[in-house]
C-alpha cells in the first residue's frame, strides 16, 4: 500500500469507523441499488478508473464488474484503516489501494478513463483544488462524477448528526457549477433529488492540469 502522510486530523473520525462502516452505511437494502448507480455511470469495459475517496472499497465490486476483466480500478483515500477494508474486494489486477488527499493525486495528468468520487466530495477540504486535481488525471473525454445515493439537504442533515463532518456539505448547485467550470469541466449535468445526487461533465480535449 502507498503511503502519504495524511494532513486532514477528520481522518480519525473515519479510522475508529471503518470495520463497522458498511454494515451501518450500506445495509442490504442501500446496496441493493448499487449496481443501477454504477450502470448509471455507463464505464466503457476495460477503463481505468479512480475511485476517488473510496473509503471501504463499497463501490470497489460494483465497478470491476462494469469493467470486466481487463478493466482496473485504482481506489484511494484519507483513511488507512479504511484502506484495509478494501484490499479484499481487489483483483490480481488491481493495483494497491493508495492512501493520499483528494487536494494532491500522486497520479500522472490524464492517466484515467473515467473518475468515480462516490459519497466523499462533501469531506474534501479544498473542494475546487479536488475538482481540479480530478479533472487534471481524468482522459480527454473521460467522465469526471460526483453521486451520492441521498440528495445535497438530506446529506446535509445525515452529516449534521456528528460533530466532525456536521460542516460537510455538497456546494449549492451554482456553486458546483462554477467549481466544474473553474477546473475546466463545462456545463455539468447535476440531478439533486430525494435518494439522489449526481454531477458529470467529460473533460473536453485540451483542458489544463490542475490549478496551482
Amino acid at each position: 500500500m502507498q503511503m502519504q502522510n495524511k494532513s486532514d486530523p477528520r481522518a480519525a473520525f473515519f479510522d475508529v469507523r471503518a470495520v463497522n462502516w458498511e454494515a451501518n452505511c450500506y445495509p442490504p437494502p442501500v446496496r441493493e441499488k448499487l449496481p443501477s448507480l454504477v450502470a448509471s455511470f455507463h464505464l466503457p469495459p476495460g477503463a481505468t478508473v479512480l475511485d476517488m475517496g473510496t473509503g471501504p472499497g463499497t463501490l470497489v465490486p460494483y465497478l470491476r464488474k462494469a469493467l470486466g476483466p481487463s478493466g482496473r480500478v485504482f481506489p484511494f483515500d484519507l483513511s488507512l484503516e479504511m484502506l484495509r477494508q478494501v484490499r479484499s474486494k481487489l483483483g490480481p489486477a488491481d493495483p494497491p489501494p493508495v492512501l493520499a488527499t483528494a487536494m494532491r493525486l500522486p497520479f500522472r495528468d490524464e492517466s484515467f478513463d473515467a473518475v468515480v468520487c462516490f459519497a466523499a466530495f462533501p469531506h474534501f477540504e479544498d473542494k475546487g483544488r479536488a475538482l481540479s486535481e480530478m479533472a487534471r488525471v481524468a482522459k480527454p473525454g473521460a467522465a469526471v462524477i460526483i453521486s451520492h445515493l441521498l440528495s445535497r439537504a438530506e446529506l446535509l442533515a445525515h452529516h449534521g448528526t456528528h460533530c466532525a463532518v456536521a460542516g460537510d456539505a455538497l456546494p449549492v448547485e451554482a456553486d458546483m457549477r462554477r467549481l466544474f467550470l473553474l477546473a475546466g469541466l463545462p456545463d455539468p449535468d447535476i440531478i439533486d433529488a430525494p435518494g439522489h445526487y449526481h454531477a458529470v461533465c467529460r473533460k473536453p480535449a485540451g483542458t489544463p492540469g490542475g490549478r496551482a
